[in-house]
């Protein structure tokens, strides 16, 4: 029975990778494994001692924050003989987009101009190919303003009806930055004394009873410095000579998919299961004490 048991544990051993590859998604293709263990990330906040007489006591927590409105920017170009013509086309364009927009119930839109160019093509000439100007292009921006990201989907149906695809951006916007810190600010506070009791249970120091701010950083991720992309495929290696073929790769198609940061190293996490891209807003609190010297 001893004998059988030593093997199913070392049978579970042998297996732990296996089972950690499949629980893993095909993200891993594209993962860098030490990318999401930063090292300033990859241990927990403590106790310092700054001088004989001074320590300080840190706190790391993150907040995950549903955005409260959205920014979407829709790409538009144009190309045509003209500059007129051009500014027409691309005016219909819009001005069908936007009049969708109003009856769908987003009013919010803004159209920014963004560039005018000369488009240029070649004519060949027995072996001579010359250049000429072949008409002009105009790019435009549809900005609109959004309440839900749910109704994404429905503008961009909307905007294919006058051949815009050009999905450029989506920003994510939190309006109150102060209660979010503020939160952030009060989960710190109470992990440091918390952290503080702890540590004098176990030390024969006292501090204090006054202290003061000797460290503090507050940032922030938005969804698009967080997505990730890979392309998931195997394929064989051919070694040949291609001097009289020309080698046709099957389209691979790449996946992106939202990856919040790493929550190891944080002392608290506030909300964090999200089914939905958030807003990670980070703060690090650093308290300093003085050490209250022993009285002989």
């Amino acid at each position: 029975m001893k004998r059988t048991t030593t093997l199913l544990h070392l049978a579970l051993l042998l297996l732990s990778p296996v089972i950690h590859a499949q629980l893993s998604g095909n993200s891993v293709y594209g993962k860098n494994y030490n990318e999401n263990y930063p090292a300033e990330r990859n241990r927990h906040s403590k106790m310092t001692y700054l001088t004989d007489s001074t320590c300080a006591i840190e706190a790391d927590v993150l907040l995950n924050v549903i955005a409260d409105a959205y920014v979407v920017t829709f790409g538009v170009s144009e190309e045509a003989a003209t500059v007129k013509e051009c500014s027409e086309n691309i005016e219909k364009r819009i001005a069908g987009f936007v009049s969708e927009l109003n009856k769908m119930g987003y009013p919010d839109s803004y159209i920014d101009m963004t560039t005018q160019n000369k488009v240029f093509a070649y004519t060949t000439n027995g072996n001579v190919a010359e250049q000429y100007l072949k008409g002009f292009e105009i790019k435009k921006n549809v900005i609109i303003r959004l309440k839900s990201i749910k109704a994404l989907d429905k503008l961009v149906i909307a905007a294919s009806n006058y051949q815009i695809y050009d999905l450029v951006k989506v920003d994510y916007i939190v309006t109150d930055m102060g209660k979010v810190y503020g939160q952030l600010f009060q989960a710190a506070t109470e992990i440091i004394n918390q952290k503080k009791a702890l540590y004098l249970g176990i030390t024969n120091i006292r501090l204090a009873p006054n202290a003061q701010i000797y460290g503090e950083q507050f940032y922030s991720y938005y969804p698009d410095q967080l997505y990730k992309t890979y392309t998931a495929y195997e394929s064989s290696e051919v070694y040949s000579n291609y001097n009289n073929y020309v080698r046709k790769d099957l389209r691979k198609s790449a996946t992106f998919y939202y990856d919040k940061i790493n929550y190891s190293g944080f002392d608290k996490v506030i909300n964090p299961t999200v089914t939905e891209p958030a807003v990670e807003f980070v703060l690090n609190l650093q308290i300093k004490y003085q050490i209250e010297k022993n009285k002989k």
